[in-house]
This record gives structure tokens, sequence and C-alpha cells, in this order.
């Protein structure tokens, strides 16, 4: 059973975190009465969680209606407003798919890129540095201005309302960081008035604050398995397949909540219309019956499946944003950097819904530029 802090009704499997010294524990499904929920772990049963067109996304908590951790808000209602909440679910997402397409995504990549490799050729090499406010967390502002459509100006102006609303993602149980959150939501607005409700004000807050998260694990998980980060730098072709591996390794998202809409016999779980069904996707993605060394980054992992990015008709609609973001901001990192290593202990934030370094003070190494 998970190990709990002081409230025994907001989950805290210490395991799934991304610098824990064991690894996650997973079970069958099973009805946890102090989280009033059922708790899946195991990646097939994830899996079709993520298939089964009765269980919605919903709030963590059962008091509050706030955004899921890693997911947008569409799909999110109360019970028996489901048919209408799905309709507004799928108006949501073509509209968030047709801005993403394939030319657009290109588009962005092209604004970015440039300023990525002039950030990376800065970085210190005879000192440590931060990566994450030195290179993250400027390329990712960058970012959430231009698909957004703002000003930089602007965009350096709003990100303290950003940070903000991003925390109560984080610890989505936090009453007092969820009324704060909607409050500055509703202040955000003002500055995005068009475009695709999930490229406005939720976009510029998971592309400025959520994406640099992101890739402060993925980056810790490579600091954690040097032999990787060489071989990415030796051999920067493997990147897109690098980026699925580090996603499944050290994907933020640790838990994400559903509410079923219909009774459903999941995997042998006898679950009721009405019931809330907690994923623990960090395990799903560690879970030895899929993956072979589950708890180690291996670069040359194929066709992994992990779940980071949801799965089916619920799948990220945002995860090739997400990935091109990734791969623009990290190729040329490590293209410039040979090795790196920690020069500080990690300050860890977030909490049941999402937990990344704050900082991640390193120092580099850098040798003779890799070439695609």
């Amino acid at each position: 059973m998970p190990t709990r802090r002081d409230d025994p009704s907001i989950p805290a499997w210490r395991e799934d975190q991304l610098d824990s010294l064991s690894a996650p524990e997973l079970e069958t499904p099973y009805f946890d009465g102090a989280l009033k929920a059922w708790v899946l772990s195991r990646h097939a049963d994830i899996l079709a969680a993520f298939h089964a067109s009765s269980l919605s996304p919903a709030s963590h908590a059962s008091d509050h209606g706030s955004q899921p951790s890693g997911e947008s808000a569409e799909g999110q209602c109360a019970e028996g407003q489901h048919d209408r909440c799905e309709r507004a679910r799928l108006k949501m997402r073509a509209e968030a798919m047709e801005s993403l397409s394939p030319a657009q995504l290109r588009a962005w990549r092209d604004q970015l890129a440039p300023a990525a490799r002039a950030l990376a050729d800065g970085l210190p090499v005879e000192e440590p540095v931060d990566l994450m406010d030195a290179y993250a967390r400027p390329l990712c502002l960058s970012l959430a201005a231009i698909v957004t459509g703002i000003s930089r100006s602007d965009a350096e102006q709003l990100c303290e309302r950003a940070r903000e609303i991003s925390a109560a993602a984080a610890e989505p149980y936090d009453s007092a960081l969820r009324r704060s959150a909607e409050s500055l939501s509703a202040g955000l607005r003002n500055y995005f008035p068009s475009g695709p409700e999930s490229l406005r004000e939720s976009g510029f807050v998971a592309l400025s604050q959520t994406m640099p998260c992101i890739l402060g694990n993925a980056w810790f998980a490579l600091l954690q398995f040097p032999q990787e980060w060489s071989l990415l730098h030796r051999e920067p072709g493997l990147m897109e397949q690098a980026i699925e591996e580090l996603l499944r390794y050290a994907g933020l998202v640790r838990i994400l909540s559903r509410i079923a809409t219909a009774d459903i016999d999941l995997n042998g779980a006898s679950i009721r219309s009405g019931d809330r069904i907690i994923l623990r996707i960090i395990a799903a993605n560690r879970d030895p019956e899929r993956f072979s060394h589950p708890n180690h980054v291996d670069l040359a992992r194929r066709n992994a499946g992990h779940l980071t990015l949801g799965a089916g008709p619920h799948a990220c609609v945002a995860a090739n944003l997400i990935r091109m973001a990734a791969i623009t901001i990290t190729r040329p990192l490590v293209q410039m950097v040979a090795s790196a290593s920690l020069s500080r202990p990690v300050d860890w934030q977030g909490g049941s819904g999402f937990r990344f370094p704050r900082s991640l003070w390193v120092h580099l190494t850098t040798g003779e530029r890799s070439t695609d």
C-alpha cells in the first residue's frame, strides 16, 4: 500500500518520484478507502483505462474542478453532464489539432531553434550553471510567446502569474493554491483573446511553466546515466528516440484522475458509475511486464509505449508540440556538451500532481560539436 503524508486523503506514493531510491510498487487495481478512489498502477490496467469510453478525465479532488495536471480542461464534467462535456471536449480537440499541424510545428521549431543554439553556445563551462534558469526557462518562455502570439515583454510580465497557476497543478489537492490559480487564470484570459482555447492562457502556462519541468526531469535522468548523455552527444540522430525514452523514465505527471460515467469491469475491477479512479502514470511507465530493465534509461529502447502523454482517444492533444519543444531545446545542449555532472543537490518542488527540479546546477564539459 502507498506511503502517505499526514493527510491520508492526499496521494503520496514517494517511490513514484524521479529521485526515489526505490522502484514503484505495482499492484492489482484496488479501492482505496482514504482516497475514495480506485488505484491503478500496472501498465496494462492504465492503458485499458485510457481506452475505456466510460472513464472520463476528472479533477483530482471531489470538491473542486481544477484542471488535472498534465491534461487540458477538455473532458472534465460533473456527473450527469457527460454527453455535453464530451461534445465540448471533441470540439476543443479538433480546434487544437488543426492549430498544431505539422507545418505549424515546423514553423515554430524554425523560430525556436536559432535561439536554442545561441543560448547553448553561451553556457559557461568553467563554472557551475543552472540549466533551468539559464537555459530551459528562457527558451520555454520564448516558445510560449511564439505559440500564443503575444510579445516577449508581455510574456515576461505574465510569467509570475503563470508560475502560481502551475503550482496549483503540481499540487491539485491544495485548496488555497487552487483558489489563487482560478483567480489568476481569469485575469490571464484578457491577454489571449483569440485562437483555440487550449492555446490561450492554458497553453501559455503549459509552455512557459510545465515544459521547463518536463525538460528538467529529462535532463536529471540523463545526469543519472552519464553514458547515455555521452551516447546522445556522439549520435544526435538518436534524439527523437531518446526523447521518448526520457518521457517514459522521467515523465512529469505522477497521477491522473478519471471518473466512471457507467459501470465497467476493468481487468477484473468492478468499477461503478460515479467511482473515481487514480492512474499512477510513473508506476505504469516502470512496469517490468511491459519494459525490460524499466528503472534504467536506455536510449536504444524502441517502441516503448510509455503512457506519459496518455493513449487512445484521451491522448494529450499537444503531444507533438511537447516532443518538438523537447527535441529542439535538448539537441543543441547535448551537441555542445560532451558530459555533465551535478554540482549541487537538486532543489525539488511540486506535489502529488507533478514534481520537478526548481534548479539544476551542473558542471558542463564541452567536446567536439556533433552534427546530424
